[in-house]
C-alpha cells in the first residue's frame, strides 16, 4: 500500500517535468453526500460515483504518430479506502495513435460499455437514480473493463468504432472476452450498437440505444438482451430525459429488467443537478424500484467537484 502511495505522489511531483516533455494532464473527481440506497434503510455519508485521480498524456512522435497513456486510481472519499483490489482500477494502458486509428494495451474499457451502455442513462450510471447498471447492463453479464486487453478505436467523422479483446484467465475465463461497438452522431441524432461476449462460456449481450436533442432537452432510449452464465435469458430497456434549465438540469429515467419470465427490476429515477461552476455541482436524486424486496425507495443529496 505504501509503495502505491509513494508512486502516486512521485507521479504528481514530477508533473511539471512531464509537461516539459509531453502533454500530461492530472485530473480527478471527488463526490460525497448523504445517501440512502434502494434496498437498505441505512442512511450514510457516501459517494454516488467513485472518487478518482488520474494521469493521462500524449507525446508527438512525428510523421502523424503519437504515443499515449492513462493511469486512473479509484477510491472512496468518505474513508480514503481503495475501491477494489487494483490500485489503478479505472484504467491503466499505453498505446500508439495515427491516422489509421488508436491501439491500446492494458486494463481498458470494454468497447460496448464505452460506446453504447454508458451513453444512454441520463444519470451516467451515478447516484441512487441511475438505471445504467440496473436496467441496461442486464443479468450481470457485461463487464466494464478487462485486464490484459488490446483495444482498437477509429473515428470516421461522426462515426466511432471500437473493438476489444482480452486474455481469458485474468478475466475469469475460460473464454477471451471480446466486444465490438459503434456509435454515430449527426446533429441532434445519436445512435449506438454493441456486442459483447464476456469470459464465461455461455454468456453474451447485445445493446442498442439512441438519443435525440431538441433545444435544451435530450431524449434517450436503450435496449439490451443477452444470455447469463447460467443460461437464463435476460433483457432490459430504459427511456430517459435530460432537460437543461439554466445552470441546472432535470433528469428522469424509467426502465425494466427481466430474467427469464421474472421482472427482476422496474425502476424510476428522478433528479436535479445544479452546476455552481464548471467544476462544482450539487445534486439531489430519488430512485424507486418497485421490484426491490424491501426499502424500494432511495435518495441522495451531495456535492461533486472535478479537477
Amino acid at each position: 500500500m505504501k509503495r502505491h502511495l509513494i508512486l502516486c505522489a512521485t507521479l504528481a511531483s514530477l508533473g511539471a517535468t512531464a509537461f516539459a516533455q509531453s502533454n500530461v494532464t492530472i485530473y480527478g473527481k471527488v463526490d460525497l453526500g448523504m445517501r440512502k440506497a434502494v434496498g437498505t434503510d441505512n442512511k450514510e455519508i457516501a459517494t454516488s460515483s467513485d472518487g478518482r485521480i488520474g494521469f493521462r498524456g500524449t507525446e508527438d512522435l512525428g510523421n502523424g504518430l503519437k504515443a499515449f497513456f492513462q493511469l486512473e486510481h479509484r477510491f472512496f472519499p468518505n474513508t480514503g479506502a481503495i475501491d477494489g483490489a487494483q490500485f489503478w482500477k479505472g484504467i491503466s494502458h499505453v498505446g500508439l495513435e495515427s491516422g489509421l486509428g488508436k491501439l491500446g494495451l492494458g486494463r481498458q474499457y470494454v468497447a460496448a460499455f464505452s460506446l453504447v451502455q454508458n451513453q444512454i442513462d441520463p444519470f451516467g450510471g451515478d447516484t441512487v437514480a441511475q438505471l445504467r447498471d440496473v436496467i441496461f447492463r442486464v443479468g450481470g453479464i457485461s463487464k466494464i473493463r478487462v485486464d490484459n486487453s488490446i483495444r482498437y478505436d477509429k473515428s470516421f467523422g461522426g462515426l466511432n468504432f471500437a473493438a476489444s479483446i482480452a486474455e481469458a484467465a485474468p478475466n475469469g475465463g475460460p473464454d477471451r472476452p471480446t466486444s465490438v461497438a459503434v456509435n454515430w452522431k449527426s446533429g441532434p441524432l445519436f445512435l449506438a450498437a454493441g456486442l459483447e461476449d464476456p469470459a464465461n462460456a455461455t454468456d453474451d449481450i447485445v445493446s442498442v440505444g439512441g438519443g435525440y436533442t431538441l433545444g435544451n432537452a435530450t431524449l434517450t432510449a436503450g435496449y439490451s438482451s443477452g444470455t447469463m452464465s447460467t443460461g437464463v435469458k435476460a433483457k432490459g430497456w430504459l427511456v430517459g430525459l435530460n432537460l437543461g434549465l439554466g445552470a441546472g438540469a432535470v433528469k428522469v429515467a424509467f426502465g425494466q429488467q427481466e430474467r427469464g419470465s421474472t421482472k427482476f427490476a422496474q425502476k424510476l429515477g428522478l433528479g436535479y443537478h445544479h452546476s455552481l461552476s464548471k467544476r462544482t455541482m450539487i445534486y439531489a436524486d430519488v430512485g424507486h424500484d418497485s421490484k426491490a424486496t424491501s426499502e424500494k425507495t432511495g435518495y441522495d443529496l451531495g456535492i461533486l467537484h472535478t479537477f
